[in-house]
C-alpha cells in the first residue's frame, strides 16, 4: 500500500470516527420544551398552553428525555387525544428540535339543541371557550347516522362564496332538509341528501335572476325537488 493510499484511508476512517462520534453526542442530548415549536399552526379552539399540558402531563418531552429515546409517533397520540385536533405531524431535526403541525377540526355546523359542533369529516366537536366559530345552526335533533352526510354537505356550503353567506340554518325532518335562509322569510326545500350539489346551484341562479325584481320578500317557500325546476310558494 502506498503512501496516498494510507493518507486516503487515514482520512476516511477520521472522517468515519468523527460522524460516529458526533452522532452518538446528537443522540444522547436531552429534549426540552424549549426545544419545541408549532410550524404552521393556526391555533383557534385550543392553545399552545393546552398541547403543551398535555405533553408535559404525558412526560414526553423533559429535561430528561434523550432524543434517541423520543417516541414521535407517541406524541402524536397524546396530542390528538385532544378533542379540537383533525391532524398531527411531530418530526425532529438533526440539531433536536421538535417541529409539531396541527390541524385542527373544521366545524361546518353547530347543533343547537345539544351545543356541539359538527366538523368536515362529520365528527361531533365540542364548542370551544377560546374561539365561536361562525356557521349554520342545525335547529332539530341529530341522528349520528346522519353524521357523515351533514359533514360533507356543511363543508360544501362553507367552501361556496355565495351559500356560506345565505344559508343560516337548517332543518331535518325524516328525509327533508328545510333551509333558512339569511335576511328572508321563506324556506328553501330539499326532499333527500343526494344531489344537493347540483339542486343548490340551480337554487343560486334563481336567486340571482330574481333578486331585484322583489319576490323573494313574497315567497313563502322555494322547492327544489323537481327536476330543472324551481318551485315557489307565495305567503
Amino acid at each position: 500500500m502506498n503512501l496516498n493510499m494510507l493518507k486516503m484511508t487515514f482520512l476516511i476512517l477520521s472522517v468515519s470516527l468523527l460522524t460516529l462520534f458526533s452522532f452518538n453526542k446528537n443522540q444522547n442530548r436531552s429534549i426540552k420544551f424549549s426545544d419545541l415549536s408549532y410550524l404552521d399552526t393556526d391555533f383557534k379552539f385550543i392553545s399552545k398552553d393546552s398541547v403543551n399540558k398535555l405533553l408535559t402531563q404525558s412526560k414526553l418531552i423533559s429535561n430528561e428525555i434523550l432524543k434517541s429515546n423520543l417516541n414521535l409517533k407517541e406524541i402524536e397520540r397524546v396530542i390528538l387525544s385532544n378533542e379540537y385536533v383533525s391532524s398531527v405531524e411531530v418530526s425532529i431535526s438533526i440539531e433536536g428540535k421538535v417541529g409539531v403541525n396541527i390541524i385542527e377540526k373544521n366545524p361546518v355546523f353547530r347543533v343547537l339543541n345539544e351545543e356541539y359542533y359538527i366538523d368536515s369529516n362529520g365528527k361531533k366537536m365540542p364548542l370551544s371557550k377560546n374561539f365561536s366559530e361562525i356557521c349554520p345552526m342545525i335547529l332539530s335533533d341529530v341522528d349520528s347516522i346522519d353524521f357523515i352526510m351533514f359533514g360533507d354537505l356543511g363543508l360544501f356550503l362553507k367552501n361556496d362564496k355565495f351559500l356560506s353567506n345565505h344559508i343560516a340554518g337548517l332543518t331535518k325532518s325524516n328525509n327533508k332538509l328545510i333551509f333558512n335562509v339569511d335576511g328572508f322569510k321563506y324556506n328553501l326545500n330539499l326532499i333527500g341528501d343526494t344531489n344537493y350539489v347540483s339542486k343548490l346551484k340551480k337554487y343560486e341562479v334563481f336567486f340571482n335572476t330574481v333578486y331585484s325584481s322583489g319576490l323573494l320578500d313574497s315567497l313563502k317557500s322555494v322547492n327544489l325537488d323537481f327536476k330543472n325546476q324551481v318551485i315557489i310558494q307565495r305567503k
